[in-house]
């Protein structure tokens, strides 16, 4: 069994010491209310994150000043109303023996006016390439506006209890704004030389240290590079680290990336794990304070060779603790195989840009006091058919209830679409999210039954309680003209028999699955052709994990045919249409994938309507989506079991 004794020592940061090097990041979750302020479910949220043993949680970035607003599910503290209710969060975190920082950040020119009522404010009249509004030009008395709110808002957290502040330095928000060459072209003494451009941020940490006093501890959270031209670099960051280490702070969290490169800042599995490491390391080498390291570091090991190696003090595991909270405990107590792993998928980003973080793999975000079950006062016997995610995440919510439940698959393991989603290229954490449930599903001594096909009286005959359909969704060949003449696969096919397609290969839909199995059949050496109609390939993916994908795969020589779509097939041949190039025809191919259509597979909920006491359609069998739906409905079953019992 391993060991982590570097990972899960103590350490100490300034007067405040931590039980382990394992850092939960900040990271945004949108459960503040629509004014910024603390919410039942974002205290929730981080009570959870505490008692799971995480050695400091830095709460997610809040603003300082309304026109810093970054979007309007940003929390705030920028003046006194809000300190009750950061009170309250800290008291949380201290009751789980967790200790908490607060992020303190403001957006400069990466906001919009829609979230803060006003221009925004940059150090130079310079736009953000992705928001593109012009932000004002700040003037000198207003950076020493925002330096006092910077301070003020610090000596609030201290107030509200908080253990730490950081200070945002990073991802192209003000302050990196400042310190970077690629936006601040200021010509006065907050511009030009690294010096000057440092000199809001010393500023920010001297006024600080006036109001909290000599030992509060302040964390500065730095891009260490931003991955654009003109932006800040290793080099650059050693020198601004180097300006930092000289004040009085007493860590440094060593990050990368602003907005233009934001879709490697949160490095979805397209990245190599720990893909940041190397910039912590260089820090490390340049100041005498704690660093801590970021980027896709998602396993305990990895995490103890950083510390181990001298690359960094902490390591900040982000991801991870939104899929398991419970990943430090599990670590302490040699229980590493039970940890609900992190895909790396970045739907969690994804959503917050839509409302309320959710994660694919854990659906109790926000709702973390419905994840402590109890038993249920009537147990029930209840039949699940269907054993992938929505099926298995059934069963073992329904058995943690105290029922009694028996799961049937059709195949001869369990799992469902997610042994095939984890066939192509960087999804293969879709199989450790597949063997983490059969684990959990055994361990819990689940009946399973497999290698069965249910049908409507084998289910009748047994005289269930409740009945659960997850029985997923089939590929669907549309009714296309000709395609019978050629040899077509669905993408499961493809997937399992490669070998059986022939070299040069054509898929219709270039959505999420066409363009992974794209990338799964390069690799295999075929010769593929994507034909989309719409003008992007990938669409349906995260932003950030479809701007890697799609250059990605052509790249790799995939060709991309785009607003293109299938007229017919026709003696061996494809004819196409694109409105610019008009029709044309595909004769070069062996084989046909069509990545376009699912249907639910619910014959056996229809054929059970009206015959079992309770019957739920869960998953890809209720509407073909994704493996977040299916898991969030599976986890949502035994509320719908109570409050049929109770008759809600």
């Amino acid at each position: 069994m391993p060991t982590y004794d570097r990972l899960l020592s103590g350490f100490t940061i300034g007067s405040m010491t931590i039980p382990n090097r394992i850092i939960m990041p900040a990271m945004e979750t949108h459960l503040a209310d629509s004014k910024g302020y603390i919410t039942d479910e974002i205290i929730s949220y981080y009570r959870y994150r505490a008692r799971g043993g995480v050695g400091l949680i830095i709460f997610e970035n809040t603003g300082v000043a309304m026109s810093g607003r970054v979007n309007k599910g940003m929390a705030c503290i920028h003046d006194d109303s809000y300190i009750p209710g950061f009170q309250k969060l800290c008291d949380a975190v201290h009751e789980e023996g967790g200790k908490i920082a607060l992020q303190l950040s403001h957006a400069g020119r990466q906001t919009l006016s829609d979230f803060t009522g006003s221009d925004p404010l940059a150090p130079s009249a310079i736009s953000c390439p992705v928001l593109r509004e012009e932000p004002k030009e700040l003037a000198v008395d207003e950076i020493h506006d925002l330096v006092e709110s910077f301070a003020q808002s610090a000596l609030r957290a201290q107030k509200a209890g908080a253990d730490a502040v950081e200070f945002h330095m990073a991802h192209g928000y003000l302050v990196c704004q400042f310190l970077s060459p690629y936006s601040n072209i200021r010509s006065d003494m907050y511009g030009g030389s690294t010096e000057n451009r440092c000199r809001f941020s010393v500023e920010i940490i001297a006024r600080t240290r006036e109001l909290v006093g000599q030992t509060f501890p302040i964390i500065c959270r730095i891009s260490a590079d931003e991955y654009v031209d003109g932006g800040i670099d290793i080099d650059e960051a050693k020198k601004i680290a180097a300006i930092l280490g000289a004040c009085q702070i007493d860590a440094l969290n060593v990050s990368a990336c602003n907005y233009e490169s934001a879709h490697l800042n949160m490095p979805c599995y397209y990245r190599p794990e720990g893909c940041f490491v190397h910039l912590s390391r260089e820090i490390k080498r340049t100041v005498s304070l704690p660093v801590f390291a970021v980027g896709r570091i998602r396993r305990p090991q990895m995490a103890e060779d950083i510390i181990s190696r001298g690359d960094a003090d902490c390591v900040c595991m982000g991801r991870v603790l939104i899929a398991d909270p419970f990943l430090p405990k599990k670590i302490a107590d040699g229980r590493e195989s039970h940890i609900r792993p992190c895909l790396s998928c970045n739907r969690c980003i994804e959503s917050i840009t839509r409302g309320k973080m959710v994660c694919v793999v854990n659906p109790y975000i926000g709702i973390e006091v419905d994840s402590e079950k109890k038993s249920a006062v009537e147990k029930k016997n209840i039949c699940i058919v269907g054993a992938g995610p929505a099926g298995m995440q059934a069963a073992l919510s329904l058995f943690q209830d105290g029922h009694s439940v028996t799961l049937f698959e059709k195949e001869n393991d369990v799992g469902g679409q997610m042994a095939i989603a984890g066939l192509p290229p960087g999804k293969e954490s879709i199989l450790e999210f597949k063997d983490y449930l059969k684990r959990e599903v055994e361990e819990a001594q689940i009946e399973v039954v497999l290698g069965k096909e249910c049908q409507a009286d084998d289910i009748v005959s047994r005289n269930p309680d409740v009945v659960v359909i997850a029985t997923g969704s089939t590929h669907h060949f549309p009714p296309l003209p000709g395609l019978d003449t050629v040899k077509a696969y669905s993408v499961k096919d493809a997937l399992c028999n490669p070998s059986e397609m022939g070299d040069r290969i054509v898929i219709i839909g270039g959505g999420p699955e066409g363009a992974e199995l794209a990338d799964f059949l390069v690799e295999k050496g075929k010769k593929v052709t994507i034909i989309e109609m719409r003008r992007l390939v990938g669409l349906g993916l995260p932003s950030g994990v479809r701007a890697l994908l799609e250059p990605k795969i052509e790249e790799e020589g995939v060709t991309l045919l785009r607003k293109t779509k299938v007229v017919n097939f026709d003696q061996g041949s494809i004819e196409i249409y694109n409105r610019k190039l008009g029709t044309s025809h595909i004769r070069d191919f062996d084989s046909v994938v069509i990545a376009v259509h699912h249907e639910s597979n619910n014959k056996l909920y229809l054929d059970l309507e009206g015959k079992v006491k309770e019957l739920y359609l869960i998953g890809d069998a209720k509407e073909p989506r994704l493996i977040k739906e299916a898991v969030s409905e599976g986890n949502h079953v035994p509320f719908l079991v109570e409050q049929q019992k109770v008759g809600v």
